[in-house]
């Protein structure tokens, strides 16, 4: 994966000296809040595919791998949008605090963003409608490089980052559906392997059912005998029902969860983009962006993330 420190210490080196008495905005914590939200995409992803393939081993003939294997294909790639954020955020850092408030970084900036339309993946979202996500960052990193200062650079860049964000979120989504697709075909497979015993166990309950009410109406030994046969074989059933119950309620508890932390790394994608909205008011005003919500967002996806994989 690209790592975001070589990109950065371009990016210093790029921009020159710092302008004499001109103090840096801090965008250091908008940049650390990003990596954290990739880390947490990143990991809900990870667990996602090792739910699917884990689950997928226990069903009948690997039911599930290919849509396993493609849920992990699809997803390497769409991940590259969240690094398109990363190193946006990790360059704006690095020219920041090289060197504030001058033309030369608004220049840097729109260099950077005109970089990162290399890593935009060649499939999913990206491409809706026949619109190149690259081509968009391109005419993007010219426009900013005409600004006059980083803090107009950074509002000329948001539109073209919103856009990358809004990609990201509908690829979320999408791998949120093929993701449920593939858990119900689980379900389904799973109702199939332990069906036939299952319809026989609830036949057996209804037919002892029958019987006790039978006897309660006029007891009769022979009907006694039966209902005795009856709760055996059901007794002797059971430790396979109570694993049919119990992988069931694991897939289901897993699909739940799963869902709720797509929706999760979405509302964290959206967070960013107000994060980013507002970093050029930060700037401004020489103050550390707001960066609370990123970094709680990006915590509530890695406690899902344990939860699926310590149930």
């Amino acid at each position: 994966m690209f790592s975001p420190a070589p990109l950065r210490m371009s990016m210093i080196l790029s921009c020159g000296a710092l302008l004499a008495g001109c103090a840096a905005p801090d965008v250091e914590p908008f940049a650390d809040a990003t990596v954290e939200l990739r880390r947490a995409i990143t990991e809900s992803g990870a667990v996602t595919a090792e739910a699917m393939v884990t689950a997928a081993r226990t069903l009948p003939s690997g039911s599930g791998a290919d849509d396993a294997k493609e849920f992990v294909a699809i997803w390497e790639d769409r991940i590259k949008l969240v690094d398109v954020l990363v190193d946006y955020s990790d360059a704006l850092a690095g020219i920041a605090a090289a060197s504030a408030g001058s033309q030369r970084t608004a220049q840097g900036l729109g260099d950077s963003i005109m970089r990162l339309a290399d890593l935009v993946p060649g499939t999913g979202a990206a491409v809706a409608d026949g619109v190149q996500l690259g081509e968009i960052l391109l005419r993007t990193g010219i426009q900013v490089k005409a600004n006059r200062d980083l803090e107009e650079a950074v509002g000329s860049a948001h539109l073209a980052l919103a856009k990358v964000a809004g990609y990201l979120v509908e690829d979320l989504n999408d791998l949120g559906i093929l993701y449920l697709k593939a858990s119900q075909d689980m379900e389904v497979a799973l109702d199939d392997e332990y069906g036939r015993r299952e319809e026989r166990r609830a036949a057996l309950l209804a037919r002892r059912a029958k019987l006790r009410d039978a006897i309660i109406a006029a007891p009769n030994d022979v009907n006694v005998a039966h209902v005795r046969q009856i709760e055996e074989l059901v007794a002797r059933m059971e430790p396979e029902h109570q694993e049919y119950l119990q992988r069931r309620s694991t897939l289901l508890q897993d699909r739940t969860t799963t869902l709720q932390m797509f929706n999760k790394a979405k509302a964290g994608v959206r967070v960013w983009v107000r994060a980013h909205e507002e970093l050029r008011l930060a700037m401004e005003q020489n103050r550390r962006p707001n960066v609370r919500l990123i970094l709680s967002t990006a915590q509530e996806i890695r406690e899902a993330v344990d939860r699926i994989r310590n149930p």
